[in-house]
């Protein structure tokens, strides 16, 4: 059964209309940090293929903390900088705001256009043009809520048995699956849908 308790903490489950039913939807968590060149790879490249392809058969939850460490004084120290916390931050407050698919990953999709060079200019840019309201997600940014928040994703991560090792990580149906942290992704979902309609990028297979 989809927790959809999951969305009022944060993360990402998508609440679209679904062609399946929500007990067969398979679940796919991916855990990522914004400023990962192999996360900006397989965000924009697998990932954004198979919610275009197979979008209609799993819900996407969405952790943005990857190899983040936790400091001495209770703060996060980000593999790529202090940049790559603060849209990680971004990306949790988003997620709190908007946990349907069809609002976030839009949002993500297009902050991921930028690489590298993602900065807050960009996140209002973003939000502008995908219609959220950028300023409620960069209230929760600055305050309190976006440290409680970015902390949450830290601990999901944290607490992964086993533990990831590497970002992009990626778990189906609550089990880590190397394959689909590539272009495999499709193929994986496809096996673990036991459910009806399976789309056409199913049977191609």
């Amino acid at each position: 059964m989809v927790n959809l308790n999951l969305c009022l903490l944060t993360f990402s489950l998508s609440l679209c209309t679904f062609t399946a039913f929500a007990d067969d939807l398979v679940a796919v968590n991916y855990y990522a940090e914004s400023l990962c060149p192999d996360c900006l790879a397989f965000s924009k490249g697998p990932m954004n293929v198979a919610i275009d392809k197979v979008g209609s058969i799993f819900t996407l939850t969405y952790v943005p903390s990857g190899n983040a460490k936790l400091q001495s004084d209770g703060t996060l120290k980000c593999q790529h900088g202090p940049m790559e916390c603060l849209i990680n931050k971004v990306d949790a407050c988003l997620l709190h705001y908007y946990p349907d698919r069809k609002d976030f990953w839009p949002f993500i999709h297009c902050m991921d256009e930028e690489g590298q060079e993602q900065d807050l200019e960009v996140g209002s840019n973003c939000a502008k043009q995908q219609g959220l309201d950028w300023d409620k997600i960069k209230t929760c940014t600055d305050g309190s809520l976006g440290t409680q928040l970015q902390m949450m994703a830290y601990n999901t991560t944290a607490n992964l048995e086993p533990p990831h090792r590497y970002t992009p990580w990626v778990t189906v149906n609550g089990k880590h699956d190397a394959q689909a942290e590539g272009f495999a992704l499709i193929s994986v979902i496809c096996k673990a849908y036991t459910g009806p309609n399976k789309p056409d990028a199913c049977s191609s297979l």
